[in-house]
Order: C-alpha cells, then structure tokens, then sequence
C-alpha cells in the first residue's frame, strides 16, 4: 500500500510527535509490557531524547521493553560469530543501554517513576528464537524504523533481502558499511566497519509489529524518501519499502528529507 508521508519542520519535531505517540499507546495498553522496536543511530535518537523529556516530566515509562534490530558481529573462536563487545561504541546493545534507557531511566529516577530496564537482542547461535520470542509477547507493539541513505537497507537487511526473511545472520555490503561511517565517527576507515551481523528480517518487522513508523529525517534521506513514498509494495532492492506491507504504518519526514525549501 502505498503510503503519504507526513512532513514536519525538523527531526525535533519527529521526536516529539513520535514519543507522544508512544506514550498514548502505552498509556492504552494498560499494565501489560510495551515492545518497542528501536533502530541505534542517529535517525531516532530525537524519539529517545523527548521520551527522556517525559519521564522527566513524570511520565511512567516501566513497562517499556527495547527491542533492537540488529548488532554488529565478529567470528568467534568456534567457527561461528558473536556479537561485538557491547562496551564498544557502535555496539548496538551499549546504544540501547546508554543512548536509550539511560536517559529515561536517570529522568524518571528524579521524577520519582520506576525506570524500564528490559532490553531484548537477538541471539547469533539462535537467531530464530528472537521472532519466537517476540510473538511469544504478542509482537512489537510500535517498530520505529530507518532506512539506510544509499542502498535502502533496513536494520542489516540487504538489497535483494527476501520478502520471507526473519531474524537472520547477514553479510553487510559495502554501501550499508559506509553508511555506517557516518553514524559511527571512530570508523574512519571502511574496513574498520564490521563485515557481518545479527538483524531481525523484514517479515519480522512487518509480520509481528502492531504498528510502524518510518522516520526520514536530513537531506541525505531525500532518496529514501522518494524510493519509500513511491513504493506500493516491499522491493527487495530497497528493503526499507516493507513499511508498506506493515500493519498502521506511517512516514514521518522533516523538510529536508523530503526536499522542501525552509520556511524563511
């Protein structure tokens, strides 16, 4: 289904509209956990920062559980491959404890609330168990979703991904790679950028998400833009088009990603 962005000023405009979204479904799903599907990088980190606003404000977060896409991997000593140490910096698992909890834990602490503490990740020995484990829970109840700048990938998921594709281990390609460099600085060097990792699979994010949302946010996205609103089904060539087979799927976009002029 091809779907109509909506476009705001800026990414601190996205982060505040999107955190608001999060809360009113909270809020509505009453006591039970809340499954947020979190990219790391720079495209949702405005959503992270105004959900800090809120709990500093005294909202309670709690029952928020983090569910990250995807983490970079590195052969281990068996053949195989572990997740990178999550104390590195472009550990994805540090990006959902520091960049993401964090924040919201430390404002909720002085707003008085109980801080979320839950973080779910994917296994690399046993990657399925991470779709099991999520529809085990009754799916991600909102998947805040990116794309990648020059190749459309998704969490890791690659151009020519599957439609089928779960929770899967992957070989990054050059351009996701670069990508990267500009989300982790200290990769100053593409062979810096970890060659492999652990994501959930476009069915995943599109068969067990109650609701998604893709952010487009800088000029650098003005393809992904056009590429995502034109698409009217997933293309395996730019993965991030499956946001249009998700259940109550939305774009959300600033004014430079969809290539308006500022306002004077």
């Amino acid at each position: 289904m091809q779907l109509t962005p909506q476009v705001l000023d800026d990414a601190a405009a996205i982060g505040e509209a999107v955190a608001d979204l999060i809360v009113d479904r909270l809020v509505a799903k009453g006591t039970d956990p809340f499954l947020l599907g979190c990219p790391s990088g720079r495209t949702a980190v405005p959503v992270y920062a105004a959900l800090a606003r809120r709990a500093r404000a005294g909202q309670d977060l709690s029952r928020l559980v983090v569910v990250m896409m995807d983490d970079y991997l590195i052969p281990n000593d068996h053949g195989g491959y572990r997740i990178v140490d999550q104390n590195a910096s472009y550990s994805c698992l540090r990006f959902a404890r520091e960049e993401i909890l964090r924040p919201i834990a430390d404002a909720g602490r002085a707003a008085g609330t109980t801080p979320p503490q839950e973080i779910w990740t994917a296994d690399p020995e046993t990657p399925a168990h991470f779709d099991t484990r999520i529809e085990a829970a009754g799916g991600i109840d909102l998947f805040l979703l990116a794309s990648g700048d020059s190749d459309g990938h998704i969490a890791f998921n690659q151009p020519g991904t599957d439609r089928g594709a779960r929770t899967h281990l992957v070989e990054l390609g050059e351009a996701t790679r670069r990508d990267n460099m500009g989300t982790f600085p200290e990769f100053t060097r593409l062979d810096m950028v970890p060659r492999h990792g652990v994501t959930v699979g476009v069915d995943t994010i599109a068969r067990l998400s109650a609701s998604a949302v893709m952010i487009l946010t800088g000029a650098h996205k003005q393809k992904a833009f056009a590429r995502i609103t034109a698409a009217r089904a997933y293309e395996p060539d730019w993965p991030a088009t499956i946001v249009t087979e998700c259940q109550d799927a939305s774009i959300l976009a600033d004014a430079c990603a969809a290539g308006i002029p500022a306002r004077a």
